[in-house]
């Protein structure tokens, strides 16, 4: 018997000696004999056998239920490290502030992360109004780590979006030759990239969005929030839209009774 029909099958048992006529209060009710327990899981056995649907939507129910815990306690999480998301002075930021704040953990080496940027782009170029936060998440090896030193390091000289996305770009391994070529093409100061790659401020900012990551629960890129909303995978362009106009919203609940009608 599997784990959820045990549980359901006992849950079934609970309710039916509860919802059954008593001759007393449950204070003072004997409990049930071992004979009638077993006759009475027997009975339910055979409705179950009978209704199989009935199992179905008990698990259906409890899977939603526990996805809506799941979602509330994400949100709560989210809710608590707001400013951690988007008031980090060390993790890059493009947009405006004010209005909608997206925040991205990223990776330069993950696919999913690089078929994802179109979106972004055209997000940034079709949204002005909001704040775009990006959260250099590495934690698929080594050139991982050496590309968020390097869009770290080129925020230093106010080149961050154009190397991030010369990064996102490149096709070939993520070598130390490559980033410089790549920083040398958008006119940033190589020496001074490499040496801010390596400081303790570049470090610390990295450390700082691990343990964000880790206290969100986050565990693969891209991962999104939104507003109050994290969202993991891909995402595209009706997706990006949906969860903004959400945000949006959320924001201003009234905006929505102000509208004209179509």
């Amino acid at each position: 018997m599997s784990k959820k029909f045990s549980l359901t099958l006992s849950a079934l048992v609970l309710v039916f000696t509860a919802s059954a006529p008593a001759q007393e209060s449950l204070s003072t009710q004997a409990p049930l004999s071992e004979g009638s327990r077993q006759a009475i899981e027997q009975l339910i056995h055979q409705y179950i056998l009978q209704h199989p649907e009935v199992v179905r939507e008990s698990v259906r129910l409890g899977e939603e239920r526990e996805r809506a815990e799941q979602k509330e306690r994400t949100r709560a999480a989210v809710l608590a490290k707001l400013n951690d998301l988007q008031q980090d002075p060390s993790s890059p930021v493009v947009g405006k502030a004010g209005g909608v704040t997206v925040v991205e953990f990223f990776d330069y080496h993950c696919g999913y992360c690089k078929r994802t940027e179109s979106a972004i782009r055209k997000l940034l170029a079709d949204h002005p109004d909001i704040q775009f936060v990006f959260k250099e998440f590495p934690i698929l090896g080594p050139e991982s780590s050496l590309a968020a030193k390097a869009g770290l390091a080129a925020a230093k000289q106010g080149g961050y979006l154009k190397l991030h996305q010369a990064l996102m770009d490149l096709s070939g391994p993520i070598t130390m030759a490559a980033i410089e070529e790549l920083a040398s093409k958008q006119e940033l100061d190589v020496n001074k990239l490499k040496t801010e790659m390596e400081s303790a401020e570049v470090q610390a900012t990295l450390t700082r969005n691990r343990d964000l990551a880790r206290d969100l629960g986050v565990k693969a890129t891209p991962t999104f929030v939104i507003g109050s909303e994290l969202v993991q995978g891909m995402m595209d362009g009706a997706a990006f839209e949906k969860l903004i106009a959400q945000a949006q919203s959320r924001a201003n609940p009234h905006a929505a009774l102000n509208m004209p009608k179509q």
